[in-house]
Parts: structure tokens; sequence; C-alpha cells
């Protein structure tokens, strides 16, 4: 081999693209029931290995299963959230995930998420995803991922 980082590059792309989607997940009423579980194998997150999850959120009409505008992320006592990543954008989502119990904003749109960390504590915690529908474009949305470690 001539130039061995191109090689190291070549390996890290395919690595970079089994691993991602580059598509949004379909607004749909079956999008809740599909994002509910965890992914695939387990992925490490900070060294550890944890359950991969997506969350998806649409700025499309309400179906009558749940209401696209809004997600949850729940972690289990003892557990974090963590390595967030944008898998896949649509139009121009305005969005934020924060604490319902305090309201403390912890993400907002266009900041940097890797290293958006939400903690479970000592009996579990509820976080809440929430799209702007007038702030976003119509037909507009994310899809994200995180790791529970």
């Amino acid at each position: 081999m001539k130039n061995p980082l191109y090689f190291i590059l070549a390996v890290l792309f395919i690595q970079i693209t089994s691993i991602t989607s580059t598509h949004a997940q379909a607004c749909r009423p079956e999008t809740r029931v599909v994002e509910k579980d965890p992914i695939g194998p387990k992925r490490n997150c900070m060294g550890v290995p944890g359950l991969y999850f997506k969350r998806s959120l649409c700025n499309v009409p309400a179906f009558r299963t749940y209401d696209p505008l809004k997600n949850e992320i729940m972690v289990p006592r003892g557990k974090t959230a963590g390595c967030f990543t944008i898998l896949a954008t649509a139009g121009t989502p305005v969005w934020k995930i924060y604490d319902p119990g305090t309201g403390a904003l912890l993400y907002s749109s266009g900041s940097p998420i890797a290293s958006l960390s939400l903690p479970g504590g000592g009996a579990g915690k509820l976080f809440k995803m929430e799209m702007d529908p007038t702030a976003s474009t119509p037909g507009s949305s994310v899809t994200i991922a995180y790791i529970e470690y």
C-alpha cells in the first residue's frame, strides 16, 4: 500500500455509513412504536456498552395515535443517555430537549449535541423533546440517536 492514510479513511467511512442512517424517520402513526425499543446490538458510549435508541420529531399534522411534534427520552435509574447524534433532518426543524419537572432547557436546535448527557438519577428521569411548529418549516423533521449506558 502506497498510502495507509487512505486505507484508514476508507475503513472509517465504511464504519460510519454502516451505523448511521442518512434518512429521517418517516412521520407516520407507527413512528412511536418503531422507536420505543432499542435498535440492534449494544454500542459503546464513553467506553461503556449500552442500548442504541432513535427518536424523531416531525412538523406534520398530528395523527390519532401520537403527537409528532413531541417525543420523550426515559432514562432508567442508574443509567445515562449520552453520545447523542443527529442522524437526519428534513427541512428546517426548530426543536429542544428539556426537563419537564423544572422546565430547564437542556438542548436547543443548532447547538452541538454530542456532549449532551442526560442522567437517570436514583429514580429514573423523563426528558421531553418538542418541535416548534411555527418556527419550523412545514414538513420538517429531525431524527436523533443516543446510547443509554
